[in-house]
C-alpha cells in the first residue's frame, strides 16, 4: 500500500535542530534574565537536548534554560506534566509572560539568521536518509507535503540547502502572525487533494504523541494514517504507548526509508 499523501512534521521527523534551540534559546535567556547566568547556560547544551522532548512551544526553551541553570531537579523533568508543573512554578511571580519569552526567542532567532545564516544553518543536521527517502517518494508519484508550526522561511532555508529537489515540497501549517493547529492543516490538505471525507489515504509522521491522538480524534482525519517518528523528539514512555495502540504506528528511521509495505498496519 502506498499513501496517496505523505505528510511530514519538520523538527523532529526530517531535522534535528537541537543545537540551534539551545544556542537561541541562550541568547533570549541572556536578554531576557538580567541577572542571567550566561556562562553556567553555555554549558547546559547536553542536558537541554536530552530535556528537548518536553518542550511543546518555542516560548518554553529560554524558560527550560532557566530551569536548568537554576538548577532544578531531575523529577521536575520526568515528564512533560512534572515540567509543565516548573514551568508555571517558575513563571508564577516572574516579570515575564509566556509571550514575552516567546517574542525574545523569535526576535533572537531572526537576529541570527539575518547575520549569519550559514551560522545557523549549521546548526542543524537532517536524519540520515530522510531526504532520500523523500525524494524517492515523490518518484513514486506520492503527494508529500511538509506540516509544521516552523516558520516557512526557516524550513525552505533549511530544505534547500539539502537538495535543490526539496524546494518544491509545499509547506503548509503556518501564516504570517500565527501558527496552524495542524489537524487543521491537514483536514485542508486532504481536502484539497480530494481524499475521501475521512480522510484515507494520508499518512501523517509526527514525533509528538499528543498531537497524533489529536489528529486521530479529530472529525474527517479517523483514516488517517498516524505514525510516531522514534528518532524524534519523544520519549520511551511515549514510544511505548504509541506502539500498543494499534491506532498509531511506532516508526524507526530505518523502516521509514524502507518501503511503504513495509512501514507498521
Amino acid at each position: 500500500m502506498t499513501p496517496r499523501i505523505l505528510a511530514l512534521d519538520f523538527d523532529g521527523v526530517l531535522c534535528d535542530g537541537r543545537r540551534e534551540y539551545f544556542e537561541t534559546a541562550r541568547r533570549a535567556y541572556a536578554t531576557i534574565w538580567p541577572d542571567a547566568d550566561v556562562e553556567r547556560a553555555g554549558a547546559l547544551a547536553a542536558p537541554f537536548a536530552a530535556a528537548r522532548p518536553l518542550v511543546e512551544s518555542g516560548w518554553e526553551m529560554p524558560l527550560l534554560l532557566h530551569a536548568l541553570v537554576s538548577g532544578v531537579r531531575d523529577v521536575d523533568l520526568v515528564d512533560r506534566p512534572a515540567w509543565r508543573a516548573t514551568a508555571d512554578r517558575l513563571l508564577d511571580g516572574a516579570p515575564i509572560v509566556a509571550a514575552d519569552l516567546g517574542g525574545a526567542l523569535n526576535a533572537a532567532r531572526d537576529a541570527w539568521f539575518a547575520t549569519n545564516p550559514v551560522d545557523w544553518l549549521g546548526h542543524h543536521a537532517f536524519y540520515p536518509g530522510v531526504c532520500a527517502r523523500v525524494m524517492q517518494a515523490l518518484d513514486e508519484g506520492v503527494h508529500v507535503a511538509i506540516v509544521t508550526t516552523k516558520a516557512e522561511r526557516f524550513a525552505r532555508a533549511l530544505l534547500v540547502a539539502q537538495h535543490p529537489r526539496l524546494v518544491a515540497v509545499p509547506i503548509i501549517g503556518r501564516e504570517p502572525d500565527r501558527a496552524v493547529p495542524k489537524p487543521h492543516s491537514l483536514r485542508r490538505l486532504a481536502s484539497e487533494r480530494g481524499l475521501p471525507a475521512d480522510g484515507a489515504g494520508l499518512w501523517f509522521v509526527e514525533d509528538m504523541l499528543e498531537t497524533l491522538e489529536l489528529v486521530g480524534a479529530t472529525p474527517g482525519l479517523r483514516g488517517t494514517r498516524l505514525f510516531l517518528a522514534g528518532w524524534g523528539y519523544n520519549t520511551l514512555e511515549q514510544r511505548a504507548i504509541a506502539g500498543g495502540t494499534g491506532r498509531i504506528g511506532l516508526l524507526s528511521l530505518q523502516v521509514f526509508a524502507a518501503s511503504f509495505r513495509d512501514w507498521p498496519h
